[in-house]
This record gives C-alpha cells, structure tokens and sequence, in this order.
C-alpha cells in the first residue's frame, strides 16, 4: 500500500494503481475530468500513470453553465 492525497484528502491504495484505476475507484472518472499531479497537468493519454507514495492528485470536473 503507499499513500496519496486526492483533492486534499489522504488515502491509502495498491501499489501500482494508475491514475485511472484511483479516479474509477472513487467515483470521479467522468468524460469531462481533468487531472493535475504534483501540480502538473497529466494529459488523458498518460493517465496510465503509476501512483508513488506521496503523489498528489488534483481532480476537476468542469461544468457548464450559463
């Protein structure tokens, strides 16, 4: 297990998972989400990112409006 920090909140997950993996377990893999690790935007195409223990991760869901 390592820990990360997911929208300021700690948790504790498998070694190995992927950012996609983390975002399908909790709820937030959405068509319109957008990510940033370690305060750097990680284009969709990489998120088949490993986690390391520490990693932060940022998950914005953007709406629209009017």
């Amino acid at each position: 297990m390592i820990e990360v920090w997911v929208n300021g909140k700690r948790l504790q997950v498998d070694r190995g998972v992927t950012v996609t993996g983390l975002l399908a377990r909790e709820g937030l893999l959405t068509p319109i989400a957008t990510v940033a690790v370690n305060d750097k935007l990680l284009p969709r195409q990489n998120w088949d990112y490993r986690l390391q223990d520490g990693d932060r991760v940022e998950v914005i869901n953007l709406m629209e409006g009017g």
